[in-house]
């Protein structure tokens, strides 16, 4: 620990630089709000663009210059001292140059009129013998190159890929992965080049040159599939703790190069068989290995099942995936339930059967209190329903739209559960139930398309059994009467009961007359509606009534008499 003499608080403080600067930064820090903020720094643009002026010796310029980044860098315009930056960053001073490059950086963009000025020096430094030199020009152009600019500083970039230094070597990867970015069509003209960079001897060259491969494979996936081996062998090394222990991150070998290697095994393994059975047994060491309980490897984990997922399907993979996912979304974490439900839906995509068994944990993670970690649960949920659990999934759905009050959530549950009804409901009694619950919670959320569907169920049936059809209109019949005595119906569940009993009030059965479905309805018109035009599926179902009854109640001639004006 340093002794805290003179000396060494210079050193702690940036002794280089002036004590107003430091002033600036601690008044800054101290700010209690923006507006506080804002007029310091608008003091200091006024006095840098004065600054700027006069003739200042190369430490002052610095200095200068650094303080406009800074300026910049906090949202205010400081573009009077880019030509400085520009001019700092073409002297011979090494500091000076690293501070020109690094403030060029920050205050300049691709399409700025300025950085034009700046290939010619960029070209110049990238061949000096000096390394810090050519890596602070590899730091700035992938910031500042354009399409404009990238023929001129290609060549000087790849010659640099055999570079002693393997800060060098990295630096050069990275600005060439931004040259594909701007110009796609230059991947192919790097692909040999890239191809011997992935077998670089250090691991930080080859890890930088895992990026650009990933995106050269995403479009081109057939180009690369003789990579696979590779990926495989490199993925391998790395999980056996064969590169050096300054990779690891709390014990985990270099966990962001296994992460990216994953990424490319997905991408090239995706419905090929052959790519596939060459990756299976190092994802099953990935998976074992990883399973240490801390969030690194849970994160290597969820890219290893997201791989298996995508990959051309293994049983003994896929179970392994599930055992694996299940901890994560029985666990109290709410990240790690958020990454096992998104892990489990796309199991579910490849295999349904292997997440059915977590339906119990998935159904409890629709009560958290996580509003995002919900809408996942919901949109797994959906992806597991099948004719076989349905029932279950459906009436837990609607004990959760019966409860929740946010409306977003509820207009999510309203359109899943409709779905799921209309695509698995094992009978029809149970469609109109389910669908009944759904209108009656719902009410407005439901669109106008599902009672009409309903409706034509009812009118049409199965068209198999003339039965059947008959028993499920009196079955509806029935209900919807029982139902009109409720205080509360949304307008959507009215109109479904004013049109069936119209159809079919005389199925009822049970002693319930014509005469008392009138009743029911004359007194239904009454009601409060939303919708104005409620009230017209009322009047029309009476109407109906009266046709069939052959004559006119007198309650049913004081409603035509009040509405006849309507």
């Amino acid at each position: 620990r340093l002794a805290p003499g003179p000396k060494n608080r210079a050193a702690m403080s940036g002794g280089h630089l002036s004590k107003d600067f430091f002033e600036l930064i601690k008044s800054i820090g101290e700010c209690k709000s923006k507006q506080e903020e804002d007029k310091i720094l608008a003091a200091e643009v006024a006095t840098l663009r004065q600054r700027f002026t006069e003739q200042l010796s190369p430490k002052k310029m610095k200095e200068a210059v650094v303080r406009m980044m800074y300026a910049e860098m906090l949202g205010h315009n400081a573009d009077f001292g880019h030509i400085h930056a520009v001019n700092m960053s073409q002297q011979t001073n090494l500091i000076a140059k690293r501070v020109g490059y690094l403030a060029s950086t920050v205050c300049l963009h691709s399409g700025h009129e300025l950085t034009t000025l700046l290939v010619n020096t960029m070209r110049r430094d990238l061949k000096s013998t000096n390394h810090v030199e050519v890596c602070a020009t590899l730091v700035a152009i992938p910031k500042l190159v354009n399409l404009e600019t990238l023929p001129a500083l290609m060549d000087p970039v790849c010659a640099l890929l055999d570079h002693p230094s393997e800060v060098v070597r990295k630096k050069a990867v990275m600005a060439l992965h931004r040259f594909c970015q701007l110009q796609p069509s230059s991947a192919a003209d790097l692909s040999e080049k890239l191809r011997r960079v992935l077998c670089d001897k250090d691991p930080a060259v080859m890890g930088a040159s895992l990026y650009i491969l990933h995106e050269g494979a995403e479009a081109d996936p057939k180009a690369h599939k003789d990579l696979v081996p590779s990926y495989v062998s490199i993925l391998k090394q790395v999980t056996e703790h064969r590169l050096p222990s300054s990779f690891d991150y709390h014990r985990m070998p270099a966990p962001w190069i296994q992460i990216k290697l994953l990424k490319l095994m997905a991408t090239l393994g995706t419905a090929d068989q052959r790519a596939s059975e060459g990756m299976y047994e190092v994802l099953l060491d990935v998976l074992r290995r990883a399973d240490t309980g801390i969030n690194i490897g849970y994160a290597i984990i969820y890219e290893a099942v997201r791989t298996i997922t995508a990959i051309f399907p293994n049983i003994q993979l896929l179970e392994t995936a599930a055992s694996h996912i299940s901890r994560f979304v029985s666990s109290d974490n709410h990240n790690l339930k958020y990454l096992g439900i998104k892990a489990l839906a796309g199991i579910v995509q490849v295999n349904q059967k292997y997440a059915l068994e977590h339906q119990l944990v998935v159904v409890d993670c629709l009560e958290d209190p996580d509003e995002t970690l919900k809408r996942k649960t919901l949109d797994l949920l959906y992806r597991m329903t099948n004719a076989g659990n349905v029932v279950f999934v459906v009436d837990k759905l609607i004990s959760h739209l019966r409860e929740t009050s946010d409306d977003a959530f509820r207009a999510s549950l309203t359109e899943r559960i409709t779905q799921l009804a209309e695509r698995y409901a094992p009978d029809n009694s149970w469609f109109i139930r389910t669908m009944n619950g759904v209108f009656e919670l719902g009410g407005e959320l439901v669109r106008p398309d599902v009672a009409h569907n309903l409706m034509r169920l009812i009118a049409e049936g199965s068209g198999e059994d003339d039965e059947a059809d008959m028993a499920l209109r009196r079955f509806a019949a029935a209900t919807y009467y029982s139902m009109l005595d409720r205080p509360i119906l949304p307008d959507i569940l009215v109109c479904v009961i004013c049109w069936v009993l119209g159809e079919y009030g005389y199925l009822i059965g049970g002693g319930v007359a014509l005469e008392d479905v009138v009743d029911k309805l004359v007194d239904a018109v009454e009601r409060q509606f939303d919708a104005p035009s409620t009230r017209c599926w009322v009047v029309v179902a009476i109407t109906k009534l009266v046709a069939q009854l052959g004559a006119m109640p007198a309650q049913v001639a004081e409603v035509c008499g009040k509405y006849k004006q309507s």
